[in-house]
């Protein structure tokens, strides 16, 4: 849309298309789009939208063209969770703010495997992109989490919950933060009555998050669902999160995962099992989630001693 194109409006060259007019307001800055609006007002010609695009507006929904973005994605995406994933929560940084706040932090977990007893004791962080000085792009991040952390406890509550200070005494959940988290939000992943797991959103300010955030999260969670292959979805009843480490005693683990993975996926070739990599994995991850429940109290003590 050119200066142009609005001055052949004005002098009658050609008509405005409402939906023209609509689209265009609701592209601009709020400045230019005041601007625009006075001088169309001007025109007894044209006519102005009284609320244009109230809803793409509004800072609680997601605007039309990302939806369609999304959709085309995956209906032609071959690999879903990176590329639906990863533009919907660049996305979700653009609306919340990501240009001018620096430590923000998205994380979509997933439920891992089940154990012996068939229950889903922790979920996994599956894609996590976030703000400097945080790591930018979209990427794997080894890391578990229990009922402790606030994606755990939406999961298991099956609800949305924001700690506007992680730091509070007053916080009456079971929270786990992260270094340098003053903030967070957390919206269960949910599909047909079934969970995949939660979206975690930190934030390095205080009081970053509000009710009405919380409602824009909650529209990209159900877009992240998109991201999930239908087995991935799971009954709430084989929810049972455990109490895990921190995260500087897990990666006191993880640091070794991809040692542990080679030296894994070998045997299986000396064996001749020759397994998937994927699978191996899994393997190797599922018993180091093993291992943190097992040094689960003694994380606890050792936490307490510290702090």
């Amino acid at each position: 849309m050119s200066r142009t194109t609005v001055q052949r409006w004005r002098n009658g060259e050609n008509t405005a298309d409402p939906s023209h007019v609509h689209r265009l307001l609701t592209a601009l800055p709020e400045q230019e789009r005041h601007q625009l609006r006075l001088l169309m007002q001007e025109d007894p010609t044209l006519q102005v939208p009284e609320a244009p695009l109230s809803v793409e507006q509004a800072s609680d929904h997601i605007p039309l063209h990302i939806y369609e973005e999304v959709l085309h994605l995956a209906r032609h995406a071959p690999n879903q969770f990176w590329l639906l994933g990863g533009t919907i929560v660049f996305h979700a940084l653009t609306q919340l703010g990501a240009a001018e706040q620096e430590g923000l932090e998205i994380v979509i977990a997933g439920c891992m495997p089940p154990g012996d007893n068939g229950k889903i004791r922790s979920l996994r962080a599956l894609g996590v992109r976030g703000t400097a000085p945080r790591r930018t792009d979209f990427h794997t991040k080894e890391m578990l989490l229990g009922v402790e952390s606030l994606a755990g406890y939406a999961a298991m509550r099956q609800q949305s919950i924001l700690v506007p200070d992680t730091r509070d005494p007053g916080t009456a959940l079971p929270l786990y933060s992260q270094e340098h988290e003053r903030s967070c939000a957390a919206v269960p992943l949910m599909w047909g009555g079934k969970l995949a797991g939660a979206l975690l959103v930190t934030s390095n300010l205080l009081d970053f998050f509000t009710e009405e955030k919380l409602r824009l999260l909650e529209r990209y969670a159900d877009l992240v669902c998109l991201a999930f292959s239908q087995q991935d979805f799971v009954d709430s009843s084989y929810l049972d999160l455990a109490t895990l480490p921190g995260w500087h005693i897990q990666q006191t683990y993880f640091n070794t995962f991809r040692q542990r993975v080679s030296e894994e996926y070998k045997r299986s070739v000396q064996h001749g099992s020759h397994q998937e990599l994927a699978n191996v994995e899994v393997k190797v991850r599922q018993k180091i989630e093993e291992e943190l429940l097992q040094l689960t109290p003694l994380a606890q003590r050792l936490e307490t001693v510290e702090g």
